[in-house]
């Protein structure tokens, strides 16, 4: 499979219909939209490989966030839309569960709907529901437009916030919405000779920025960030901070919600997996060890030391964000933090963090 993220231009070898889903208006408009070699229509909704495959999702579309027993989670929900990615990052971590180029989508879009409406009726207090879990949401938009429906349909929520996560500098969703107030658009970042090296068909580093700006600023919506993987390749320090310099440059004076660290991290398997299709990939250079929660991860004084950096340099220019470590042990929480650190303790000061921009920009607006 190849994209253009930026003019939505997709191609597959293969097309499977599921025969759920064969009869429905979006099977023919998203078919309309790509380039493909063959068209069948098949049973059931598991991926013959090779190509798209459009289904129903037959289980949930709303989850708690997967996080691994053993690691502090931040209390997430995430909308399974399917899986897949039209990008090629080697340290990918779905490409453990879908062969690389596979995409599936699930297209009925009603009951994810109404798996949020219930969410809201369920759940008290704050909720951040994200769709950036299974792959890059974004970069399938322009032939899966489910992020704009979900905008438009949770547009004043109480306590309400979707974190929509992407590599690509596709934000039109956002742009075109109605109100976009309770969205955060969120971009994964890494030095640009990183992305050149690992993130194959992702936007740049200041094309992601550059529309991380022009979103925010034209629709008022939030930013998040996330440096997860941080790979520490040589020179690491003086590329990180140079990152968030032209961070600074693009992004001042912006609401920045949180940013969220994590190392390389993966399982049992996953570097077979990668060797294979990227010999030359160089991100198992480092030593690794299998960590408390079951994933095979860098020494934990490395770990800290990433951490305690990036931490201080994000501090100089994003002070106001909370800066937070994703699917890390508590060990690593509480020797950073001198203290005990729970996923609870962890989803209240992302909580707090959103509601202290929510009444910055309420204060804001009735200047």
């Amino acid at each position: 499979m190849t994209a253009n993220t930026k003019f939505g231009r997709l191609e597959f070898e293969n097309l499977f219909i599921s025969n759920e889903v064969a009869g429905m208006p979006l099977a023919d408009q998203i078919a309309a939209k790509i380039k493909y070699g063959s068209r069948s229509i098949i049973a059931g909704e598991q991926h013959p490989g090779n190509g798209l495959l459009l289904a129903r999702n037959n289980g949930a579309f709303i989850k708690p966030c997967p996080g691994q027993k053993g690691s502090i989670c931040c209390g997430y929900w995430v909308v399974e839309w399917g899986m897949g990615c039209p990008f090629g990052c080697e340290y990918c971590i779905i490409q453990n569960y879908t062969c690389a180029g596979d995409v599936t989508l699930f297209l009925n879009w009603e009951d994810c709907h109404r798996e949020i409406v219930e969410l809201r009726q369920r759940i008290s207090g704050p909720i951040r529901l994200g769709t950036g879990q299974f792959g890059d949401p974004l970069a399938l938009e322009p032939i899966f437009p489910l992020n704009a429906a979900i905008i438009d349909w949770t547009a004043g929520m109480p306590d309400f916030t979707l974190e929509i996560k992407t590599k690509s500098a596709f934000v039109d969703p956002v742009l075109q919405a109605r109100d976009a107030r309770h969205v955060t658009l969120a971009f994964s970042l890494n030095p640009q000779e990183t992305i050149d090296r690992l993130e194959h068909g992702a936007a740049a580093l200041e094309e992601r920025l550059a529309a991380a700006a022009t979103a925010a600023r034209a629709s008022g919506c939030r930013l998040s960030f996330h440096f997860d993987p941080v790979i520490p390749v040589s020179g690491w320090k003086e590329k990180y901070s140079e990152v968030f310099r032209i961070m600074h440059h693009h992004l001042k004076g912006l609401p920045v919600n949180w940013i969220s660290l994590g190392t390389f991290r993966f399982p049992k398997g996953f570097q077979e997996y990668v060797e294979k299709y990227h010999p030359d990939t160089g991100i198992f250079a480092e030593e690794f060890y299998p960590s408390t929660d079951g994933k095979i991860r860098y020494f934990r004084p490395f770990r800290e030391e990433i951490y305690s950096f990036m931490r201080v340099g994000l501090g100089e220019y994003f002070s106001d964000a909370a800066v937070y470590m994703c699917m890390e042990t508590p060990e690593v929480w509480e020797r950073l933090e001198n203290q005990t650190f729970t996923s609870g303790n962890l989803k209240r000061l992302l909580d707090a963090s959103l509601k202290a921009g929510l009444k910055a920009d309420l204060k804001e607006g009735q200047k």
